[in-house]
């Protein structure tokens, strides 16, 4: 009987990632080959975003206003936020914010690994080989193959560059 449930619970994750892999694909307006979602997107409509080659998405919320560009190899944990532009405080005519909306932007480079939790704000960019640990909040840019954490996040340490370079060079990824 367990054997059944599990081959069942398959079955249905399986249905379940083609499903929010080909809803992740209508939302895009480019992607590349070997994309995957395992969890339904949510991306709002003032957005547009592009994705590179291999990416895979354990659960995503892009909101706001403007443009995402994801590179290849990406891998996200779940719920994982990109918050682009928001109210502009500073140009309206009504405490505490008016109607108008800023744009902003995020750059998410090749072998970029999300961790769970993470929040992302506009105007971020995410070097190449960054690795942002669970729960962080990334405010500033993050560079390449740098290890950041925390709220706000925060450099904690580089990865081996060498070794990353060699797999890299090797194509092993």
């Amino acid at each position: 009987m367990k054997r059944f449930l599990l081959s069942v619970m398959t079955f249905f994750r399986k249905i379940r990632r083609v499903f929010c892999t080909w809803y992740f694909k209508q939302r895009l307006v480019r992607y590349g080959k070997g994309i995957g979602a395992a969890r339904f997107p949510k991306i709002g409509p003032k957005v547009s975003m592009t994705v590179g080659n291999y990416c895979s998405f354990n659960g995503i919320t892009v909101t706001g206003k403007g443009t995402v560009k994801i590179g290849s190899y990406f891998h996200s944990a779940t719920n994982v936020k990109i918050m682009l532009g928001s109210h502009a405080y500073d140009l309206g005519d009504r405490i505490p914010y008016g109607n108008k909306v800023t744009t902003k932007n995020v750059i998410i480079d090749d072998f970029v690994w999300i961790g769970a939790d993470v929040i992302i704000s506009g105007n971020v960019h995410i070097g190449e080989g960054a690795i942002v640990a669970i729960g962080s909040v990334v405010v500033k840019d993050v560079p390449p193959c740098a290890i950041v954490g925390g709220n706000p996040a925060k450099i904690i340490k580089y990865r081996n560059i060498e070794l990353f370079n060699k797999c890299k060079k090797e194509h092993r990824y």
